[in-house]
């Protein structure tokens, strides 16, 4: 009888308790903003009926990155990052307790609300770009970048839109404390969170090896001075051909979704006759289609390849638009428009995920913070323009931002899908470096 030899199951890979922690703090900090961006319209409300103030909440919020994006990146490739996100956090609480303090006395003023609000926003978008990263930092085998992405991305979906989106309104009505409350609740515990990761770090939680590196990575070049790191991350996106060809893919499509999806509450509404209360739910149809893409992202790369992966995102993104704009209007549009969503959704969860991992691949992590600086400056100012541009569409014709939007997604994938072949090619940083001690920079 002969016997056969099996090899040993292959072990479930672990993403690993450090980057739990840093997933608890993400999520609750998403969560916190969440609520304070929902709810403080409706703050505006109650001091004013003037609609110019009720925008400048986003014009406010909009344009902290635009302002502050460069010098956020920067300090996240400088200082220790789990201290700027704890402090993000601290700056954030102490904001929302003053504004709580205004609320109740009933002295909150316009000039007020927008100054906690830009400082807010200025805070958010440390922590947000710190995290992100991080996210190379705290696993322990880069070659899961997908699936912690898709994670994070997956939970930032649930929360935005099955906790938030139908719980900040309500929360409001109850009371205006409440929701800015519960923000300061959540961003305590995501600056818990950053304790506990800090402390996991420290211990050696993370194993050390060639592909995993701690936290607070070091600056490599500490002679350079402020305005050259400054400019750090526009130099790496430019010398870096493949980066800037996936960098270049994620605009344009950013700038279609933001063109095609302006105007979606005046199209559904008033075009397609969708009745307000329903509304939420059909635009939920598009986060449960980004909570699936982004949980289901790494096994179907992993099957299919990164790069064909990306390229069938994309057209499903362009396809769901597509079925959107041509959606009928009447008692059909909300199914119709639900199946679109879901599409756009699951087509969106993979193309993010697989970018964001590939630029992760692609720059050294000490240069991480300032080419995400970079490229939220880039957005902040593109994403307004686009979303006037596709408003002002919509009065021509409501139908046509999303058509535009679909052929233009479905061009772009077509023209760039050889040239972002680096999603398959890459597999390790670039610039191999030096792993940061494990304390890391204060």
């Amino acid at each position: 009888m002969t016997s056969t030899a099996t090899a040993p199951p292959t072990p479930r890979s672990r993403l690993g308790r450090p980057f739990g922690a840093l997933t608890t703090g993400v999520l609750t900090s998403n969560a916190s903003d969440g609520f304070v961006f929902f709810a403080a319209p409706l703050l505006v409300l109650t001091i004013t009926k003037d609609p110019v103030a009720v925008a400048a909440v986003t014009a406010v919020t909009q344009a902290v990155p635009a302002l502050f994006g460069l010098i956020a990146g920067s300090l996240a490739d400088t200082r220790d990052r789990r201290a700027l996100m704890l402090g993000s956090a601290l700056v954030r609480a102490t904001v929302l307790a003053a504004l709580l303090a205004l609320i109740l006395l009933d002295a909150v003023t316009l000039p007020a609300l927008f100054a906690a609000l830009a400082l807010f926003a200025a805070a958010e978008l440390t922590f947000d770009i710190s995290s992100a990263a991080s996210v190379p930092d705290v696993l322990t085998d880069i070659g899961h970048l997908e699936k912690a992405h898709g994670i994070i991305g997956a939970g930032q979906q649930v929360v935005q839109g099955f906790v938030v989106g139908p719980f900040a309104a309500l929360f409001f009505a109850w009371s205006a404390e409440l929701p800015f409350a519960l923000a300061a609740v959540l961003v305590v515990a995501s600056a818990l969170a950053m304790v506990a990761l800090r402390r996991m770090l420290d211990d050696g939680a993370t194993p050390a090896g060639p592909a995993v590196a701690t936290t607070g990575a070091p600056d490599p070049a500490p002679g350079l001075t402020f305005r050259e790191r400054f400019a750090g991350g526009a130099q790496e996106v430019w010398t870096n051909r493949p980066l800037r060809d996936i960098i270049t893919l994620t605009l344009l499509l950013v700038t279609f979704v933001g063109f095609g999806q302006a105007a979606y509450a005046y199209y559904m509404i008033e075009y397609l006759d969708v009745p307000t209360a329903v509304l939420g739910l059909v635009f939920m149809a598009l986060g449960v289609g980004g909570v699936l893409g982004s949980v289901t992202v790494h096994r179907v790369a992993a099957r299919l390849g990164r790069h064909t992966t990306l390229y069938v995102g994309v057209m499903l993104l362009a396809a769901g638009f597509g079925v959107v704009g041509v959606a009928p209007a009447g008692s059909a549009a909300p199914w119709v428009t639900a199946v679109g969503f879901f599409a756009a959704g699951v087509g969106s969860g993979w193309w993010n995920v697989l970018v964001i991992a590939a630029r992760q691949r692609l720059v050294a992590r000490e240069k991480l913070g300032r080419v995400s600086g970079f490229l939220t400056t880039l957005n902040a100012f593109i994403a307004p323009a686009a979303s006037l541009a596709g408003g002002l569409v919509t009065r021509v014709d409501p139908r046509l931002p999303w058509i535009v939007a679909a052929v233009g997604s479905a061009v772009t994938i077509a023209l760039f899908g050889r040239l972002v072949r680096a999603v398959d090619d890459v597999a390790a940083p670039v610039s191999p470096h030096v792993p940061a001690s494990p304390g890391g920079p204060s």
